[in-house]
């Protein structure tokens, strides 16, 4: 596999800490940013999952608005209420 150069900047504090880490770890800069870029994609992944089975629920009436909230976060569930909105309506006008 072809490997890329990807180039991120961090501030002096973060790259103090990261150095510490290198150290501990017994690793390299781009082994400990690769492992931790890779964890972060893979809950990532997880979440919207996650996002998925809930906003189903919701449009299915099996979960409330409040509880998409307490799960999601207030801005979340807006995009989850809207979307499950618009396509009720979608569905409601292509059927009239």
């Amino acid at each position: 596999m072809k490997e890329t150069v990807l180039t991120v900047r961090i501030d002096k504090k973060l790259k103090k800490e990261l150095e510490a880490l290198e150290k501990t770890k017994l690793s390299t800069t781009s082994d400990v940013v690769r492992e931790a870029l890779f964890e972060y994609l893979r809950k990532e992944k997880e979440l919207n999952e996650i996002r998925k089975v809930i906003a189903k629920r919701f449009a299915e009436g099996r979960i409330s608005f409040e509880n998409v909230v307490k799960l999601l976060g207030y801005e979340e569930a807006k995009k989850v209420a809207f979307f499950v909105e618009t396509a009720k309506k979608s569905l409601e006008e292509g059927l009239a």
